[in-house]
């Protein structure tokens, strides 16, 4: 059963706004689509696999509530919203969403790309049940909001993913729902417009509107939410207070390596490699404070950046080489060991010889959020270095923070200090560490 818009009063925050009792979804996988026509016809089979995006997910959420969903990929988390959203359907189960409903899930999911955002506003906006008056009252707000100027005349086929998400931002929260949900969209946003966007939120949970929100940034969630559900395989294996459900999701991170990470690392060649190839990288790992391999660090702690090589041939002289990037492709730091005040040359080294270069990060000064590594082996003995192995995006980690304090890209150590003096003349002064 899916029901909406069936309660008046919904932001007044009495009432449950979403409540999912035992919803399961469930998708079948096809390897080729003529299989799935053939299916169809009813010739054989059946061909497909399948798979259970989400099992029996029991979930009430109260109006006014700010809940955060987490979870790897492939956890359920968007079909659960989808399924909120009445984009699609549960194949058992009952749920009932009262209000309405705006959704910011898929990027640019209802914009017409042949139509200029300004038409699109009115196109979602009439989708979203708008009378005409109403929409010409909105358009203003949403134009405003969006910060696209003379873009808005524009065809939307025409934007970046960072102006997709300010137009639908602008519209999901300018037409007065009763509840908004988020699939990560704020992700792709600049610093400013996340900033805009976190505090129409905030102003949306004080009027008593109710948000789902997904995202793989703990610290955001740990923010803004006041519940937290973790997904794990399709299946809510943990629920409750922010902080408490957040630790769950860190541990079982930890747990199974990170290997299915939000931004995980590519095998098979799928990020571009080349070189002439007379060395060889063979690994490239991460190690945590322990010592120990791993996909999950937190801010200041001490890591090493581990390279171990194979030389088929002679090289004369061989430079390693790490390039440091946010998950948005941002180039933090690139390094080497050669261009240095105190140079380590690598001087001929002969077929047959294998070794690790390391490069040690005392107290990481990342904040939280996901990253990725590009190697370089280059010869430096040429005027211009040439590339022996060039590897893009070969290893991805992510940095979590149980207690963020700091934002930005860095994290810095800093002191503060207060001085005050009062009307009288007293006075007091307070300093704080980092």
């Amino acid at each position: 059963m899916y029901e909406g818009e069936q309660q008046a009063g919904v932001k007044s925050g009495r009432g449950r706004a979403i409540v999912c009792e035992g919803i399961s979804k469930r998708f079948e996988l096809y390897d080729k689509p003529i299989h799935r026509l053939l299916d169809w016809l009813r010739l054989g089979g059946p061909r497909f696999k399948e798979f259970w995006a989400l099992r029996s997910a029991y979930l009430e959420i109260q109006s006014g509530q700010t809940i955060g969903i987490i979870g790897q990929n492939g956890a359920g988390k968007s079909t659960l919203l989808k399924l909120i959203a009445g984009i699609t359907l549960p194949d058992s189960g009952q749920l009932e969403v009262n209000g309405r409903v705006t959704s910011l899930i898929e990027l640019g999911a209802g914009f017409h790309p042949e139509f200029s955002g300004r038409e699109n506003i009115r196109l979602a906006c009439s989708i979203l049940g708008l009378e005409p008056d109403e929409i010409e009252a909105v358009t203003p707000q949403v134009i405003e909001f969006s910060e696209l100027g003379d873009f808005i005349d524009r065809p939307v086929k025409t934007y970046s993913s960072g102006m997709y998400v300010r137009l639908g931002f602008a519209v999901a929260t300018s037409v007065d729902p009763d509840i908004l949900l988020i699939d990560e969209a704020l992700s792709v946003g600049d610093e400013h417009f996340r900033g805009k966007c976190m505090r129409r939120l905030n102003d949306f949970a004080e009027a008593g509107g109710t948000t789902v929100f997904v995202s793989h940034d703990l610290g955001a969630v740990r923010q803004m939410c006041q519940h937290v559900v973790l997904l794990h395989q399709g299946e809510i294996v943990s629920q409750g207070p922010a902080d408490q459900v957040a630790d769950d999701y860190l541990k079982r991170v930890k747990q199974i390596g990170d290997e299915r990470l939000s931004f995980s690392s590519r095998v098979g060649g799928e990020y571009p490699r080349w070189g002439s190839g007379e060395i060889e990288v063979t690994s490239v790992e991460l190690l945590g404070s322990d010592g120990q391999p791993t996909r999950v660090v937190a801010p200041g702690e001490d890591v090493t950046f581990r390279l171990g090589y194979q030389v088929r041939e002679e090289v004369r002289e061989p430079v390693f080489g790490l390039g440091l990037y946010r998950s948005d492709g941002t180039y933090l730091n690139g390094s080497n060991h050669d261009w240095r005040d105190q140079p380590i040359r690598l001087r001929s080294p002969q077929p047959g010889e294998i070794g690790e270069v390391d490069m040690a990060l005392p107290a990481l000064p990342l904040h939280q959020g996901e990253y990725y590594l590009t190697t370089f082996l280059y010869d430096h003995s040429k005027p211009s270095p040439v590339a022996i192995d060039h590897r893009e995006h070969v290893l991805a980690f992510q940095v979590v923070d149980p207690d963020p304090r700091q934002h930005g890209l860095f994290r810095l150590n800093n002191a503060w200090a207060v001085r005050r003096q009062f009307p009288g003349g007293s006075t007091e002064s307070n300093e704080s560490g980092s």
